[in-house]
């Protein structure tokens, strides 16, 4: 059950930062198209960004207590994931086959991100942060991967 409620932690996370950085990557298209076009305005919607740095720093703070249980170095209580929370043997076991597992796939993923790349073109018009979108596959597709594969395994 609790590796389920951090699955499900880590893909709000991952949208949380896609819905943060859109409005980013909007400012950037505009302030370029300013730039090429001799334009004199650029707006953007800093709300959803805001919100995002409120929660992410609510969820390092949360990951930091967490992990200064387990751990003395300052880079692992801030960066070590809660997936990575083996207390014995056969977890770490676990562990190591969720990861290479998640190793393997990656290729196929990075080849479907490429594919789903070659759609912007005909959807720009209507779509124009896909390129933001794309990116976040990638780690959602990691995240996926290694709970199934622990799910698997337990």
């Amino acid at each position: 059950m609790k590796k389920k409620w951090i699955y499900w932690i880590s893909i709000f996370g991952f949208l949380l930062t896609a819905w943060g950085f859109i409005p980013l990557y909007s400012f950037a298209s505009q302030v370029a198209y300013m730039i090429k076009n001799d334009g004199t305005q650029a707006s953007v919607n800093i709300t959803p960004t805001i919100i995002f740095l409120f929660i992410s720093t609510g969820f390092g703070l949360l990951l930091y207590r967490h992990n200064s249980k387990k751990h003395k170095n300052i880079s692992l209580k801030l960066l070590m994931p809660v997936e990575f929370s083996e207390q014995d043997e056969r977890e770490k076991i676990i562990t190591a086959n969720a990861c290479r597992k998640v190793y393997l796939f990656m290729p196929f993923v990075f080849g479907f991100t490429l594919f789903l790349m070659l759609l912007y073109p005909f959807i720009d018009d209507v779509i124009p942060f896909y390129p933001m979108l794309l990116l976040f596959v990638y780690p959602i597709a990691q995240i996926t991967i290694y709970y199934l594969s622990i799910r698997k395994q337990l």
